[in-house]
């Protein structure tokens, strides 16, 4: 598999951005109600039973833009409260998802001080040793296994890689990152096997839980990208020329830096596209498992494929089509041959995918897969069946696409005719 080519972290954060300096300091106007909250439970939430009361709080935290430090500190004194108060009554022992939800509201503090790395530290060596404790009076509790493996992915981001510099040696730290990801995607591949054990696979059905994935994701975005000038700064200027970029791409890690192994490694890649295929399975033993939360899924299975289908697809098209190339045998590694038919592999694997993904009431779903047929139909000889099966099909799906956005997609449609 392709070094790095699952990169969907980017796409992933359009839709869900994660704020990391969103904690300032109010006016005078608003400091007298800082420490007042008021929220409104969801109707299903029993305003008799607390631990309800506490899981529709942090329902509440969770479905917000999760930027209100005051809601997580909320989260926190509640549970202490429940906390004390068990203790006090020698009540029977608090379920387990107190306890993941406790240690959850802890690591998310966290998210508040990035640049406090000693106060990030202690956070989640708190929430760690809560998950622990909810572990040791429910062992293998399918939800605590799922809070810690998120718990640990976001310490490895925050605490161990936001600090890292371009001369950060592996002797600095207390524990190689790739050794703490190894860890953590091990915990994770026992809420699997834990789910396999029980035959409950309810718990995959939690885009909460596919967030999993998506953090994995967003760590190996960020080490790829790891010493790039403009790494995570969405503002940078668009019209940078390629030279530029090609530069910033460049950046190579010593064999000492933290980052080395990961950066150097395909196994890490090819665990999130493994995993995400058995996430895919699981959510498909549910009988009646969420449909938009499968249409993801697939919709990340297939941007995957066509992402690895890049650097052949480029190989081929330019071997085939690019005078200055003439007479070149092989580039990457690869034929014009052995190109060709890996990126028809891929694009084909990716069109089941988008395929599947398709959402009636969302264009752009079937645009993506308009865009795989296109590309699809490039590799195969000009103006061949294949090839105008392809480009008639997609043509179809364009126009119809165009037609319902008012012409959103028209410079797409124009692009495909005029390869016809």
């Amino acid at each position: 598999m392709a070094k790095r080519t699952l990169g969907l972290a980017k796409a992933a954060k359009a839709k869900k951005q994660k704020k990391e300096q969103v904690h300032q300091e109010s006016s005078d106007e608003e400091s007298s109600s800082e420490n007042q909250l008021t929220i409104e439970l969801p109707e299903e939430i029993d305003a008799n039973d607390e631990i309800s009361q506490l899981k529709g709080l942090h329902k509440t935290y969770l479905e917000s833009e999760r930027d209100n430090e005051l809601l997580v500190n909320g989260l926190i004194h509640e549970c202490d409260r429940l906390l004390r108060e068990n203790d006090t009554e020698n009540k029977s022992p608090l379920p387990p998802v107190f306890h993941a939800i406790y240690a959850t509201a802890l690591a998310e503090l966290s998210k508040f001080h990035t640049e406090e790395l000693d106060k990030v530290k202690e956070y989640f060596t708190a929430a760690l040793e809560r998950v622990e404790l909810g572990l040791q009076q429910n062992p293998n509790d399918i939800t605590l296994l799922v809070t810690k493996t998120k718990i640990l992915l976001d310490q490895i981001s925050l605490q161990y890689i936001a600090p890292l510099t371009l001369e950060s040696d592996t002797k600095e730290l207390d524990r190689e990152i790739d050794e703490l990801l190894d860890a953590t995607l091990s915990v994770y591949e026992s809420v699997e096997a834990r789910a396999k054990e029980l035959n409950d696979y309810s718990i995959f059905d939690d885009f909460e839980t596919l967030d999993i994935l998506e953090a994995l994701d967003d760590i190996l975005d960020i080490v790829d990208n790891f010493g790039r000038k403009n790494q995570g700064d969405d503002d940078s200027d668009e019209n940078d020329d390629d030279d530029e970029d090609e530069e910033e791409e460049s950046v190579e890690l010593s064999e000492n830096h933290p980052l080395y192994k990961i950066k150097n490694s395909d196994k890490y890649d090819q665990w999130w596209r493994d995993h995400t295929h058995l996430y895919l399975d699981n959510l498909e033993k549910l009988e009646n498992g969420s449909s938009e939360l499968k249409r993801e899924v697939c919709q990340r299975l297939g941007q995957s494929y066509l992402q690895e289908s890049e650097v052949p697809y480029s190989v081929f098209t330019t071997l085939k089509y690019d005078d200055e190339y003439d007479g070149i045998e092989e580039l990457e590694g690869l034929t014009e041959k052995q190109a060709q038919e890996i990126s028809q592999e891929l694009i084909t694997k990716a069109l089941d995918y988008l395929k599947r993904a398709k959402d009636e009431e969302d264009p752009e779903t079937w645009v993506g897969i308009a865009e795989a047929m296109i590309s699809l139909g490039n590799l195969y000889e000009v103006d061949s069946k294949q090839q105008d099966d392809l480009y008639v099909e997609a043509e179809k799906i364009l126009k119809k696409a165009n037609n319902v956005t008012n012409g959103k997609f028209k410079e797409e449609l124009d692009n495909l005719l005029y390869k016809e």
